[in-house]
């Protein structure tokens, strides 16, 4: 039989692994020249668990814990994938899920998501991000950008409400 004490210390060194292993992912993606999404997207995962078990306060303080690491290392234009996206992407999706139905949820996810990206294009400039436009410039690449990553955005939304889904029903029901 577990106390409040012991359950407030698993909770504290569960999500202080948590971050650990979100942190480290980054650095790793950092260093890596291909497979940074994948890597990048273990860290959703963390913050994922986090807010399942815990809720979304626990969620949230990996996150703003990972965020202040990936700042002192790698540093600010390796950490702001995860800043950004791939950290912000599952307390979002997760907080709107919660509050609205899907449709609408996704729709605002979207909005967000967008507007973050756009103004961090705008702040740092396309080439921080992108090495090669393929011959676009102006409008019909800010276009494919903004159209990609819509698409982008509803495959990691489908992958993230299945991986959702499957850690409810495989291993938070198992207590």
């Amino acid at each position: 039989m577990s106390t409040p004490s012991t359950q407030k210390t698993k909770s504290i060194a569960m999500n202080g692994m948590l971050t650990a292993i979100a942190w480290c992912m980054v650095i790793i993606a950092s260093y890596l020249p291909t497979g940074r999404f994948f890597i990048l997207a273990i860290t959703s995962l963390c913050i994922t668990i986090s807010w399942l078990e815990w809720g979304r306060i626990a969620a949230l303080t990996v996150y703003l814990a990972v965020a202040f690491l990936t700042l002192l290392w790698p540093g600010l234009l390796n950490s702001l994938s995860f800043i950004i996206f791939f950290g912000l992407f599952p307390l979002l999706f997760l907080f709107l899920r919660e509050k609205i139905s899907r449709i609408p949820a996704l729709i605002i996810l979207h909005l967000i998501m967008t507007i973050l990206l756009v103004v961090s294009l705008l702040i740092f400039g396309i080439d921080a991000f992108l090495t090669d436009t393929k011959g676009l410039s102006g409008i019909s690449l800010w276009l494919v950008i903004v159209l990609v990553f819509q698409l982008v955005l509803l495959l990691y939304a489908y992958l993230m409400r299945r991986l959702t889904q499957l850690w409810l029903d495989r291993i938070k029901n198992r207590d």
